[in-house]
């Protein structure tokens, strides 16, 4: 495996995002205006799933629900696919700069991180592409492509091969099924209980591993 070397400038990527993201907004709203209520949707659908990354975790399951009601999964599947993209080098940008910080970066001279590189790079392309096309409450694949600095080119790649058939059977669920807007909102409600009920696991796992008072004499 070959890390891209080269420097990153993540001022420049969000810059070029949001003179895109703009443009899809326009284009989106002209669609409306000329009463095409159809490619408004899958351009504002597009535009909120390629917003959707690790640091801003919007539930895109209904999203594909919904919009595969009115358009054919494989198209909706190749947009899901492609925006996810986008929003996965959102991670690779933001992660990145992260890692120029050397209390971040420090983490990678521990025994689990090189062990976990190692066990990555025998097969990243693969398994970056399987981990896409899977649920994981950790993306730890893509974690790890990102802090190799594995190549975009094949980051993207590796992005597009995997999320198609998940992707694609979303979609094809909300066309064939259909589901009203109400049973949507029921699996976003469900999506954030899970969320919210993991949150607060994690929350009450720190408190119950850093909580408890110290020994008598010891400074709080």
């Amino acid at each position: 495996m070959n890390p891209d070397r080269r420097r990153l400038s993540p001022l420049r990527w969000f810059a070029g995002f949001a003179v895109c993201a703009g443009a899809i907004a326009l284009l989106s709203w002209r669609a409306g205006a000329a009463g095409r209520a159809g490619a408004r949707d899958l351009l504002l659908f597009t535009l909120v799933v390629g917003c959707a990354c690790q640091f801003v975790p919007i539930p895109i399951i209904p999203l594909f629900l919904w919009i595969g009601r009115s358009w054919n999964p494989f198209i909706v599947a190749l947009a899901g696919s492609a925006a996810t993209a986008v929003a996965n080098l959102h991670d690779y940008y933001i992660l990145t700069a992260l890692l120029r910080i050397e209390r971040v970066d420090r983490a990678r001279d521990a025994g689990w991180y090189r062990r976990a590189a190692e066990w990555f790079g025998r097969h990243p392309f693969w398994t970056l592409a399987a981990s896409n096309v899977v649920v994981l409450p950790v993306d730890v694949p893509r974690l790890l492509a990102i802090s190799t600095r594995y190549s975009r080119l094949r980051f993207v790649l590796a992005t597009l091969i995997g999320r198609y058939p998940r992707y694609l059977l979303l979609a094809g669920l909300g066309y064939e099924f259909k589901p009203t807007n109400r049973q949507i909102l029921a699996v976003l409600a469900l999506l954030a209980a899970i969320w919210g009920a993991k949150a607060l696991h994690r929350r009450c796992a720190g408190r119950d591993g850093s909580g408890n008072d110290p020994p008598q004499g010891e400074e709080r």
